[in-house]
């Protein structure tokens, strides 16, 4: 397996665990950054973007599975409202918590991505051939299908990560609005 295949994967794992592990704001750059990083990696990556059917095909399966799997992430992710401290001291801020579960989903998902690179040039790589012969696939159309699972992942998890957030927000300030209400009323 191509040596930048295995970098890629674990800068982006590397990367994913960075910014979320432990307690975080949610921001707009944190929100963002895997866009700016998809925006800079695809060129990177996708020599050309195959497009009889069913490459396309398999290409939306691979974007498919990487939203699913994005949203998935965040069943071990909680997402609140606190205080954060910042350049301009302590305010109240969305933020999101994610432990060792987060870790382990992320690190089986890219481990399972690498174990099968790997499997298609050393384990199955006739039987995959036989296969995406009899489909009319290319192995262009499965690098880009896996690429785009990649980046499908980081975008899903930001966009969910993103309306969560705000709705923390909104329920916060939903909250210290109808508890002044109240304070005002007794007074």
């Amino acid at each position: 397996m191509p040596a930048n295949v295995w970098i890629l994967n674990l800068i982006v794992l590397g990367a994913v665990l960075e910014a979320d592990l432990g307690r975080r704001k949610i921001g707009w750059f944190r929100v963002l950054r895997p866009l700016l990083t998809a925006i800079l990696i695809c060129p990177l990556f996708l020599d050309s973007v195959p497009t009889n059917s069913h490459d396309v095909a398999l290409q939306a399966v691979g974007i498919g599975v990487g939203v699913l799997l994005g949203l998935a992430a965040h069943l071990f992710i909680s997402v609140g409202y606190g205080p954060v401290k910042s350049r301009r001291g302590t305010r109240d801020r969305a933020v999101s918590r994610a432990g060792s579960g987060y870790a382990a989903f992320w690190t089986v998902i890219y481990g399972g991505r690498l174990l099968f690179i790997y499997g298609t040039l050393h384990w199955f790589s006739v039987p995959l051939g036989q296969f995406m012969a009899a489909h009319q696939l290319s192995a262009a159309g499965l690098t880009d299908a896996l690429i785009f699972m990649a980046v499908t992942m980081a975008l899903a998890r930001s966009a969910l990560l993103g309306v969560r957030g705000r709705a923390a927000a909104r329920r916060f300030a939903a909250g210290t609005g109808a508890s002044s209400t109240a304070a005002a009323s007794v007074r």
